[in-house]
């Protein structure tokens, strides 16, 4: 089996904490930039997001809205497939559709299945899955 270098695991730890930057910080125009061009964000309501054009669209519609979220993240799993690094991480998700937000509870707790893609000597996102375990009933 490959290892999973430190120089490996640092990139990906910097590649998933910006992804979920740009979503929390009113920067989720630029997330494409984090998926390869055949990228995918799947399982994402309401629609899954195929190809990089799509979650740019996607990005520069939500950036428009007044919701506040939080990601949190941890857990971090990297493993070799085969020639394909893949990861899973565990996700909690707070967020108000209102800004500024008063209170919250989790939106969402779930797992993220990712696919990584060296390109142009850059880790990028092939393919995000995400799995939810709970979800806050309203």
């Amino acid at each position: 089996m490959k290892p999973i270098t430190p120089d490996i695991r640092q990139e990906i730890q910097a590649l998933i904490a910006e992804h979920a930057w740009l979503l929390d910080h009113g920067a989720s125009d630029k997330l494409y930039n984090l998926y390869s061009v055949n990228g995918e964000l799947l399982n994402l309501p309401p629609r899954d997001l195929v190809g990089r054009d799509a979650i740019e669209e996607w990005g520069r519609e939500r950036v428009k809205l007044p919701r506040v979220s939080r990601h949190v993240e941890t857990n971090h799993r990297l493993y070799w497939d085969g020639e394909v690094l893949r990861g899973t991480l565990y996700a909690s998700v707070y967020r108000s559709e209102e800004a500024p937000a008063i209170e919250t509870a989790p939106f969402m707790v779930g797992d993220y299945e990712d696919e990584y893609v060296l390109e142009d000597g850059k880790w990028l996102i092939r393919r995000r899955v995400i799995r939810k375990a709970f979800r806050v009933a309203k």
